[in-house]
C-alpha cells in the first residue's frame, strides 16, 4: 500500500467536515442537557458567543433576563412566553449558562477525535477522504498514540480558554486563536501541532 503526506487542500476539506459534524453533535447533545423550553439556554449561549468575555452578564439571571424579554414582547403585543420556575434554571447568569456550553463543546470535540481515532485510524472527515493517521516511522498508531494525540488537543483547548478569559475575546475571536495555534504549521510543514509532538502524519491511501 502506497502511502504519501495528505495535501493540504484535502486536510483543510477533511478539517471542514469534521468540524461541520462536532457542530451538529454538540447541538444535538445541547438540547439534550438544555434546561427549560428547548433551545432556550442555546440560543442564550448562541448570542453571548459575540459578546466579549468580560462584558458578558455575570449578575443578571435568566429570570430577570425573561422578565426583560416578556415586557418587549408584550410592548409589539407579541405572545409572551411562560416560564416556570420549575421547568427552568431561573437563578442561573449568563456567565454561567456560557460557561455551561463551552465546557459541553470542548467536551464533544475530544470524544469525537478520541472514538473516531479509536475506531478509524482518523477522524470521520478524514476518513472519508481516505486518509488515516500514522506514526512517522510508518506503522499505525496504538492506545497510546491517541491517547497523546487528545492529551496535547485538550491541553491546547484549556489554553484558548484560559486566552479568551485573559485576553478578553468573544467566542468567535478565541476560536481563530485556536486554530491559528493548532493548525498554523500545516501550512509550513504539512502537520498540526497534536500532529508534531505525538510523533505521527497525516496520509493518504492509493
Amino acid at each position: 500500500m502506497v502511502m504519501n503526506i495528505v495535501s493540504l487542500q484535502r486536510r483543510l476539506v477533511s478539517t471542514i467536515i469534521d468540524k461541520m459534524l462536532i457542530l451538529l453533535f454538540f447541538i444535538l447533545v445541547s438540547l439534550s442537557l438544555s434546561s427549560g423550553y428547548p433551545g432556550g439556554e442555546l440560543g442564550v449561549f448562541t448570542g453571548l458567543t459575540f459578546t466579549k468575555y468580560n462584558n458578558i452578564e455575570s449578575k443578571m439571571t435568566m429570570h430577570e433576563r425573561h422578565i426583560i424579554i416578556n415586557n418587549l414582547l408584550e410592548k409589539k403585543g407579541l405572545p409572551m412566553h411562560e416560564f416556570t420556575e420549575e421547568d427552568y434554571e431561573y437563578y442561573k447568569t449568563s456567565l454561567d449558562v456560557y460557561q455551561k456550553y463551552v465546557l459541553i463543546f470542548v467536551i464533544v470535540n475530544l470524544l469525537y477525535y478520541l472514538f473516531c481515532e479509536f475506531l478509524f485510524k482518523a477522524s470521520l472527515g478524514k476518513k472519508i477522504l481516505k486518509c488515516q493517521i500514522i506514526r512517522k516511522n510508518g506503522s499505525e498508531i496504538d492506545k497510546r498514540d491517541i491517547f497523546i494525540r487528545t492529551g496535547i488537543f485538550a491541553s491546547l483547548l484549556l489554553l484558548t480558554v484560559t486566552l479568551q478569559m485573559y485576553l478578553n475575546l468573544n467566542a468567535y475571536a478565541a476560536s481563530i486563536l485556536f486554530f491559528g495555534i493548532l493548525d498554523f504549521t500545516v501550512f509550513t510543514k504539512q502537520m498540526s501541532l497534536v500532529d508534531k509532538y505525538s510523533d505521527t502524519i497525516v496520509v493518504t491511501q492509493k
